[in-house]
């Protein structure tokens, strides 16, 4: 839908609910990463000639890493101050205060993702042997044709294409969204916005639809934010027209407003000092308005990034397809940690914090997380090696 140049987004993060079953798009992308790399990391052990029953468990891992890495770095990176009190909550999906709520698992950090990742890789191929008498600690191959950097060199390919899919995934939630594009093109977020009205009058509102402002009500646009209207239908329930109005000119304005100037990321622009713009109509014995309003677009970060990782996860398959086999080990882990992660470093810059602590920080902590990242690819790519062998 275009408004200008603009895109209105409110897709529902449910794809679909039957019963007590709901299937979220972002848990379908996210299965379709660990579907998807299956059948591409058993054709990677099979090119080499190795064993593809050494690949059967190794989903495992990493699907498990991937889930608690990414949940322990939201955690302890974003959300510490919070956590430490409710520690039930780290891998529970509820929350117990101001009151209990399901609400699912609410944030992943993907460098957090990217350390489990790592250990699990450890844990896959390393067994650590302790003995007591005399005390002693050391690590012994459990799978002597896998090394850990031939497998992280292999894994990270998978991990680029899990990566665009994931952020994929974001957009269709309508999270990790972009700054102001400061003109009337990108992406309008009305996701938060219509959920939040909804909730908040869930006594008056029966229906609510954000669109792109109709030829007959559609006022300029106001500076670089093109105007929209919320489409309310009122419930039946509900027949005093003055009642409405007051609702209108004062909640409804109010609400709004404070939207607008007191609670970021805005999605919508309300200015002060003038009254709201509205229709309103009786249709079907239900009240209707349509109220004008104005809205921000913002740039779509999250397709950024997936379009990004997505073109490392080509020249990475390609590559690899070609001579990977060639190439000295940790020579494709060090590419894409300092492609990668210097493409989420940039990033970063069209993305709004994520917690109210990095808007104090000259670098947000996206990019602080990037940089350990980014100069260890760059020891990989560079360090001093023999000369490079077939690893088979």
């Amino acid at each position: 839908m275009l408004i200008s140049n603009a895109i209105i987004w409110d897709c529902s993060p449910v794809l679909f609910t039957k019963g007590f079953l709901t299937l979220r798009w972002y848990n379908l992308l996210f299965g379709t990463v660990v579907l998807a790399g299956i059948p591409i990391l058993h054709y990677m052990f099979a090119k080499v000639g190795k064993d593809s029953a050494e690949a059967e468990s190794l989903p495992n891992y990493i699907a498990l890493a991937v889930l608690f890495g990414a949940r322990l770095g939201h955690v302890i990176f974003y959300e510490w101050d919070y956590y430490q009190h409710h520690l039930l909550e780290i891998f529970l999906p509820v929350t117990f205060s101001p009151k209990f709520e399901i609400t699912g698992f609410r944030g992943l950090a993907s460098h957090g993702a990217a350390i489990g990742i790592i250990f699990a890789i450890f844990l896959y191929v390393k067994r650590l042997t302790v003995s007591l008498f005399p005390l002693r600690i050391h690590l012994t191959n459990r799978r002597p044709t896998v090394t850990f950097l031939w497998l992280a060199d292999h894994l990270v390919i998978l991990g680029a294409l899990g990566c665009a899919i994931i952020r994929i995934g974001n957009f269709m939630n309508s999270e990790i969204i972009g700054q102001p594009t400061g003109s009337n093109y990108g992406v309008i977020f009305v996701r938060d916005l219509h959920d939040h009205l909804c909730k908040k009058y869930d006594s008056t509102i029966q229906n609510l639809v954000i669109r792109k402002a109709t030829t007959a009500n559609r006022p300029p646009i106001k500076g670089n934010y093109p105007p929209i209207e919320l489409a309310i239908t009122f419930k039946k329930t509900i027949t005093d027209e003055m009642r409405i109005k007051n609702f209108l000119q004062k909640d409804l304005k109010d609400e709004l407003i404070r939207m607008t100037y007191f609670n970021p990321p805005s999605h919508i622009y309300e200015p002060y000092g003038s009254p709201l713009s509205y229709t309103l109509e009786k249709q079907n014995g239900s009240y209707q308005t349509s109220v004008s309003t104005w809205a921000i677009p913002r740039h779509p970060a999250q397709l950024y990034e997936a379009c990004s990782y997505f073109l490392v996860f080509m020249i990475l398959f390609l590559l690899w397809y070609k001579k990977g086999q060639m190439l000295v080990p940790g020579r494709f882990f060090g590419f894409f940690a300092v492609v990668a992660f210097s493409l989420r470093f940039l990033n970063e810059f069209y993305k709004e914090n994520q917690v109210a602590f990095e808007n104090n920080m000259w670098l947000n902590m996206g990019q602080w997380l990037s940089i350990p990242w980014i100069i260890l690819g760059l020891f990989l790519i560079c360090r001093p090696n023999s000369t490079p062998k077939n690893v088979s």
